[in-house]
Parts: structure tokens; C-alpha cells; sequence
């Protein structure tokens, strides 16, 4: 069996290969659709929201213009 970068076979306790160890940045769009099967996608909602989450300056700046809308009211 040939080795492929950025995809490691594992063996259990008794030496049997039994996991398979995929790096996702290198493969993630191949194995995607399989994860999608078995509902496991890399997509999850945590990734959406943590990708679309504001930067610490962001947060700053946003938390700096709420306090001062309550100062003035």
C-alpha cells in the first residue's frame, strides 16, 4: 500500500489497522460528503458561528457604542 501525505493509518491494541487518521485542511473537501453521511460534518453550527464571530476589536468597539447609546438615555 503506497502513503499518501496527510493520511496515517493507526493499529488498535493487538496490532490490527483499525483507524485512519485524515488531515482535514489537505483532504477535508474529499472526505466532506462521507462525513455528511454519518451527520460528523466539519461544517458544524459551532464552526459557522465561530467563523462569523466578531473580532476582540469588533467587540470592543461594539460594547463602547452600546455603553454610550445608554449614557445618553
Amino acid at each position: 500500500m503506497t502513503s499518501t501525505s496527510g493520511v496515517k493509518f493507526e493499529k488498535d491494541s493487538t496490532g490490527v489497522k483499525r483507524y485512519v487518521r485524515i488531515d482535514l485542511k489537505m483532504h477535508g473537501k474529499e472526505i466532506e460528503p462521507f462525513l455528511q453521511k454519518l451527520n460528523k460534518s466539519n461544517n458544524s453550527s459551532f464552526e459557522n458561528e465561530w467563523s462569523n464571530s466578531l473580532s476582540p476589536e469588533q467587540f470592543k468597539k461594539k460594547m463602547h457604542s452600546r455603553i454610550k447609546e445608554w449614557k445618553e438615555k
